[in-house]
């Protein structure tokens, strides 16, 4: 059996693969699983660039058909899912009842489970990652248990296992509390890298924001996102195509690809690209749903890292003087996102607010490009001001790093193993991250 996540970054070949629809099923293949004393490694989406589920044995649990919404009160806004919905799903099935999440990254595919699971997150210090929007969590254990873990019960547990890893169990259901639903004026401008360094302080003055950098440039577009009671703007669905398509994706990875075979001229490229998406004032206005996310179609490998925010300008401008000094051949953009303090422990905001930045090898038509050598010079830069990785994104820490980073990495590798003794759920990945 074969299967392969969303950028072609890996294949597992487990002895099965199975796409449950009920909780029932979810429990037949756990008891199946303690019988034979085989591994279980559940999937989402699949959006993921890092080997966090990957698996060679066993049975790779697909939650695609575990979709559905349970329950949704519109007094509290209190929204039950089964754990295979995706962001998307849960989006439009709320906007028809007049609420929202609170706050979403650019890409909305990711399973809620996968998503909490691996810490994804949007931008901005008022409203915090995905899974500081979930009040409970239904886990099904390797011993056949269903536990219900709550933000005001269970506290440490929940702390725990709400950026889980996949390592305690199979999510079944996630609670999220919503908010009324909101529209958002999305304003964009250009500034120089050296005006995004004075800058920071923006980050008190938005209800969202985050920097585009491109590299190899001194081009960045600042984004800006504020609640609003204004009436969305009349959508031009030839100019959103041609921008958001064409230009940004099917022209984007066409350049790249040619690129591939040039790579000093990826600097070209970039400052192509920068000249015709980022360098013009823009204001639109849009459900917060339509204004958090982007379609972003071109095959990628990312690396993303949380640092302690007043460390953020040191950190971008070794950043640059690294692609310089080396020469590197890098794509665009460099993103450059903040959120508030988080309390589950292997966040990357744990106990701090936090600029996350990514940075992107894109992989035109499934060509791999190298990048590498770069990934572990900027890793270098984030490890020096306690950097701690995206569980969805590549990352290249040992287990004492990443133990020495996270403060609760012990509490939550004892957590491991008192709920999953025998290791059901651990695959190379988490066996490799809690060697130590």
């Amino acid at each position: 059996m074969k299967w392969t996540n969303w950028s072609k970054s890996f294949s597992s070949y487990p002895d099965s693969i199975a796409y449950p629809s009920s909780e029932v099923a979810l429990i037949s293949l756990v008891e199946k699983a303690k019988e034979k004393q085989s591994k279980i490694k559940v999937i989402g989406d699949g959006h993921s660039c890092a080997t966090i589920g990957e698996t060679h044995s066993g049975v790779l649990v697909s939650l695609k058909n575990y979709n559905k919404v349970i329950s949704f009160d519109p007094n509290t806004l209190l929204l039950k899912v089964q754990a295979g919905i995706s962001l998307r799903e849960i989006s439009q099935f709320l906007d028809l009842q007049k609420a929202a999440m609170s706050n979403l990254g650019t890409i909305d595919s990711q399973t809620i489970s996968g998503a909490i699971s691996t810490g994804t997150h949007g931008s901005g210090l008022l409203f915090g990652a995905v899974d500081q929007q979930v009040e409970a969590i239904e886990l099904l254990k390797a011993d056949g248990e269903i536990i219900e873990v709550y933000k005001t019960q269970n506290t440490e547990l929940f702390k725990t296992i709400r950026v889980g890893l996949g390592a305690f169990g199979i999510i079944s259901s996630v609670t999220i509390k919503a908010v009324p639903k909101f529209n958002l004026e999305v304003k964009t401008r250009p500034m120089s890298f050296d005006t995004m360094l004075k800058s920071m302080d923006l980050v008190h003055k938005a209800d969202y924001m985050r920097f585009w950098w491109v590299p190899h440039t001194e081009n960045v577009q600042y984004w800006e996102a504020q609640k609003t009671d204004k009436k969305s703007s009349a959508p031009s669905k030839f100019k959103d195509w041609f921008y958001d398509i064409f230009l940004g994706n099917i022209f984007h990875e066409f350049g790249l690809w040619v690129t591939s075979f040039f790579p000093k001229k990826v600097k070209v490229l970039n400052r192509l690209m920068s000249k015709w998406l980022l360098e013009s004032k823009n204001v639109r206005i849009g459900t917060s749903h339509s204004m958090f996310t982007i379609p972003i179609n071109v095959k990628q490998s990312v690396m993303e890292y949380g640092i302690p925010m007043e460390h953020t300008a040191a950190v971008m401008e070794e950043i640059k003087n690294l692609i310089e000094s080396k020469d590197y051949n890098v794509h665009m953009p460099i993103e450059i996102r903040f959120a508030p303090k988080n309390d589950a422990l292997l966040s990357m905001g744990y106990g701090r607010e936090t600029c996350y930045i990514g940075i992107i090898s894109y992989k035109p038509f499934g060509k791999n490009i190298p990048h590498d050598t770069y990934y572990e010079g900027v890793h270098n830069i984030f490890a020096k001001y306690q950097g701690r990785p995206h569980w969805a994104k590549k990352h290249f820490y040992t287990p004492t790093g990443l133990a020495a980073t996270y403060p609760g990495w012990e509490q939550f590798s004892q957590s491991k193993k008192e709920l999953d003794p025998k290791s059901m759920f651990e695959n190379d990945y988490l066996k490799h991250l809690f060697s130590r």
